[in-house]
């Protein structure tokens, strides 16, 4: 006699493989490159992205709820309100444990959003592995510049302007190159390739960091800058602006740090980077 399907058995083998998917998502997904890395330089791992693994993580987790509620509440509702109904009932006559255990999930939340030891450091060890990924070859021009169109990209310092120049420069070195509006994320994606290698064959060659010269740094503007570095003031302010830094053409470098809340000496740096790419 063929055996009946057990929902049971199936349900119960189905929580443990969410289960397992989800912790080993999450550990992949605690000591992973930043996205601005991963997207980069396609990393990956076991043959995902660090998208892949966190589509994985989300999948299986509502995986998960709807397996949980679906053995809870269709096949053990009756032994499921029983247990609640006699665990409540333990728990009012037993309030020293029901409070220490609130407690305790109070300290959970409310130290790892404070930052408190030893929540901190969790958080900290899973920074500093996430970090030890990140090198200087292998950060993009700017923040998430796969994402950028070759029209966005012509416009960044040192790259001409020219999209159509970016695009001839791509086909030059044997890609595939539909237009202009086309991001570098999907012209990699297209030729088998990351960002990374694909913004090789249109970045100019690297001659060093370019050293701003002359006395009177604070007092100088964006654009006498850009005019000394010869590169498009605009394109400057536009880079500076996805770091996060906001500037005026006409303000004086040392407004520019006061107001963005960084050193002179960091703002310096930044845009000898910039000018030198």
């Amino acid at each position: 006699m063929k055996k009946a399907f057990s929902w049971r058995v199936f349900i119960s083998f189905g929580l443990f493989i969410a289960v397992l998917m989800m912790l080993v998502s999450g550990v992949i997904l605690y000591i992973s490159p930043p996205g601005r890395v991963a997207n980069w330089t396609d990393w990956r791992l076991m043959g995902l992205t660090k998208r892949g693994w966190q589509h994985q993580h989300i999948i299986f987790g509502f995986a998960f709820l709807i397996l949980s509620l679906f053995h809870l509440f269709i096949i053990n509702w009756k032994a499921f309100f029983s247990y609640l109904k006699a665990k409540t009932t333990a728990g009012v006559k037993s309030p020293a444990e029901l409070l220490t255990i609130v407690i305790l999930s109070m300290l959970f939340g409310v130290g790892t959003y404070y930052g408190i030891q030893p929540f901190s450091a969790v958080i900290k060890f899973g920074d500093a592995i996430s970090g030890s990924w990140e090198r200087q070859e292998k950060q993009a021009p700017v923040p998430h510049a796969e994402l950028m169109t070759l029209t966005q990209l012509a416009e960044q310092p040192g790259l001409g302007g020219d999209a159509a120049a970016l695009k001839a420069k791509l086909e030059k070195a044997g890609l595939k190159v539909a237009s202009e509006e086309q991001t570098l994320a999907e012209i990699a994606s297209l030729n088998g390739k990351t960002a990374e290698e694909v913004y090789a064959f249109i970045a100019p060659e690297k001659t060093g960091r370019h050293n701003i010269k002359g006395q009177g740094f604070g007092k100088k503007t964006l654009q006498d800058i850009a005019d000394e570095g010869g590169v498009a003031a605009t394109s400057l302010q536009l880079a500076l602006k996805q770091k996060g830094i906001e500037a005026k053409l006409d303000a004086p470098l040392k407004s520019i740090a006061e107001n963005n809340k960084i050193e002179m000496s960091e703002l310096r740096k930044i845009l000898e980077t910039m000018i030198s790419r």
